[in-house]
C-alpha cells in the first residue's frame, strides 16, 4: 500500500519513534545510544504522555511465578522477558543520574515490587540522550501515515504544528502511542457496552493511532483487547483534571463491601481497585456502591497507596468533588440512606447480611459470589457509602510483538521495519495488571535496540533481521540517502 502525500519537507533518520511518553521515550534514548539518528515525535504540545502524570512508581511482578498468578491469561513470553530485565532497567536509571528511592516498596497492586523514581527527570535524560547522539525530539508532529513500499515499512508522514507535512524516510519505525483509551469509538468496539461512559484518566492525545498505523501496515491484534488499567472514581464527578488523577482514586475499595446498583455483589472486593473497576463497567449503567467502615476510612482510605501519593482522606476528597454519598451510625441506616438513591433495600440488606456471615465463618461464597477468607465486614461505626464509576488509564490490548519489540502480522511473522511498545502493544498485562511505567520503559528497550539493529543492518546494505528470512534488500533513494549519511 503507497501512499501519495504531497510533502513539504523530507527529513532522514535511522529511526522514527510515535509518542514521548515511557515508552517512546525510553526506545529513542536506547536506540540513540545504539548509534542511531532518531526522530521522537510528539503530537501534543508538551513531551511524556500520559507517565509524565503518574506518580513515578516504577513496579512490576517481582518473578515469572507471580507474574502467572496474578495474570494468568498474559503472554508469559512477554512476561517474562519483562521480569529478566526489570533489574538492568533500574541498574541504568541509577546509572543515569536520576533519582531512583532505594528501598523497594513490596505488594503493590497486591503483588508487585518496585521503586519510587523522578519520572519527569527520566523522561527529559532520554530525549537529552537522544539530542546529543544527533537526532530530534518534536512536539506539536503528529504522524499521520506510516510508509511502506509492499514489502517494507520505509518511514512516516508527519503533520507539523502549522500545517507542514513532512516526510521522515526512515528504516525503522517505533509506535509509542499510549494505548486506545482516548478513542471512544475503538473502546466500544473491544471493550464493550458502557466502555465509552469510562472517565479518562489520561493523557487526552492517546486515541488508538498506533493501532490503526499498525493495522495498516499489516500488525495483528492480540488478547485483551476488552480489559484495561483504571481506578474507581466517585460518581458523579465536578471536576477531573489532571492533577485530580491520583487523589481521587478509591485505592481502599479492595476492604470494601462493593454492590451495584441492584443492590447485589458481584465480584471479590479482594482482588483490587484496578480489578474491581474493570468488573463494574459490565455492571448496570457502570455504577457500583462501596460501603465500607470507619476502621476502613482511618486505615487504607487515608494511607498512601505507594510513595509519592500523600496521604489524603479519599472519601472526604470523592465527597467535595460530588460524588453521591451517605453516611450513618448504624448499618441499617446506612441502607436506608443507600435504598434512596434508588436502590432495591431488600436486595442489600439480605446482601450485607450474607456477606457478614460468610467473612465471618472465614470466608467461601456469599449468594454464589466469593468472599474471600480474608475478608472483613463492615463493623465499627460510622458507616460510609459511596458512589463510584470506573475510569480508564490505558488499555491492555493492541498491536501484536515480540519479546523483541517486533511487530507481528496475523500470521505472526514480523512486519519489516516496524516495532511497537508499552501500551501499544497489547497481551502482557490481560485483566490482571503488570505495571506501567516499568513494563514501559523495559519494552521501549526491547524496540529501541532492535530498530538500532535494523537501521544498522539496513545502513550496510545486508538482509534484515527479520526472523523468516524474507529478504530486505536496501534500496531506492530513501536507503541510498541514509546509507550515505550514515558513512
Amino acid at each position: 500500500m503507497t501512499h501519495h502525500h504531497k510533502v513539504d519537507e523530507v527529513r532522514t533518520a535511522d529511526v522514527v519513534v510515535v509518542g514521548s511518553g515511557v515508552s517512546g521515550s525510553a526506545a529513542a534514548m536506547t536506540a540513540a545510544r545504539a548509534g542511531a539518528r532518531v526522530a521522537l515525535l510528539e503530537k501534543q504540545e508538551t513531551f511524556g504522555g500520559s507517565a509524565a502524570l503518574s506518580a513515578g512508581m516504577f513496579w512490576t511482578a517481582p518473578t515469572v511465578e507471580a507474574y502467572r498468578r496474578r495474570i494468568p491469561l498474559g503472554d508469559v513470553a512477554l512476561g517474562t522477558r519483562l521480569v529478566e530485565d526489570y533489574e538492568a532497567a533500574l541498574a541504568e536509571l541509577r546509572a543515569s543520574g536520576v533519582r531512583v528511592a532505594d528501598e523497594p516498596k513490596r505488594d503493590i497492586m497486591t503483588f508487585g515490587i518496585g521503586y519510587s523514581t523522578d519520572i519527569r527527570a527520566i523522561l527529559a535524560w532520554c530525549r537529552d540522550v537522544v539530542v546529543a547522539a544527533g537526532g530530534e525530539a518534536r512536539t506539536g508532529t503528529a504522524v499521520v501515515a506510516l510508509l511502506d513500499d509492499g514489502r517494507k515499512v520505509t518511514g512516516v508522514v508527519a503533520c507539523e504544528a502549522d500545517g507542514r507535512l513532512v516526510r521522515y524516510d526512515a528504516p525503522a519505525v517505533v509506535l509509542t502511542t499510549g494505548g486506545f483509551q482516548g478513542a471512544r469509538d475503538e473502546l466500544t468496539r473491544h471493550v464493550g457496552p458502557n466502555a465509552d461512559r469510562l472517565l479518562l484518566r489520561s493523557n487526552p492525545g492517546s486515541v488508538g493511532d498506533g493501532l490503526r498505523l499498525a493495522r495498516a501496515a499489516g500488525a495483528g491484534g492480540t488478547t485483551a483487547m476488552s480489559t484495561f488499567y483504571g481506578h474507581l472514581i466517585g460518581y458523579p464527578v465536578n471536576r477531573f483534571e489532571p492533577q485530580d488523577f491520583l487523589p481521587s482514586s478509591q485505592y481502599y475499595s479492595g476492604s470494601t463491601v462493593f454492590v451495584n446498583l441492584r443492590g447485589e455483589r458481584f465480584v471479590d472486593e479482594t482482588q483490587g481497585d484496578e480489578l474491581l473497576n474493570q468488573a463494574v463497567t459490565f455492571q448496570p449503567e457502570a455504577r457500583g456502591v462501596l460501603i465500607f467502615d470507619d476502621h476502613v476510612r482511618r486505615t487504607e482510605g487515608t494511607e498512601e497507596p505507594f510513595p509519592g501519593l500523600g496521604t489524603i482522606d479519599r472519601f472526604a476528597g470523592a465527597v467535595e468533588a460530588g460524588a453521591t454519598h451517605a453516611v450513618a451510625d448504624t448499618l441499617e441506616d446506612l441502607v436506608d440512606a443507600v435504598a434512596s438513591w434508588g436502590i432495591d433495600r431488600e436486595n442489600l440488606a439480605a446482601t450485607l447480611e450474607r456477606y457478614t456471615e460468610v467473612a465471618a465463618a472465614g470466608g467461601g461464597a456469599a449468594r454464589g459470589v466469593p468472599v474471600a477468607p480474608g475478608a472483613r465486614a463492615p463493623q465499627t461505626g460510622p458507616f460510609y457509602a459511596l458512589m463510584v464509576q470506573p475510569s480508564i488509564t490505558f488499555t491492555f490490548g493492541g498491536i501484536r510483538t515480540n519479546a523483541d519489540g517486533e511487530a507481528l502480522d496475523h500470521d505472526g511473522r514480523p512486519v519489516p521495519g516496524l516495532y511497537a511498545a508499552g501500551a501499544d502493544i497489547g497481551g502482557l498485562s490481560n485483566y490482571g495488571y503488570a505495571g506501567g511505567l516499568a513494563p514501559g520503559y523495559v519494552t521501549g528497550r526491547w524496540a529501541g535496540a532492535s530498530a538500532a539493529a535494523r537501521a544498522a543492518d539496513s545502513a550496510a546494505g545486508g538482509r534484515s533481521g527479520v526472523a523468516d528470512g524474507r529478504s530486505v534488500a536496501a534500496e531506492g533513494r530513501s536507503d541510498a540517502a541514509l546509507a550515505g549519511a550514515l558513512r
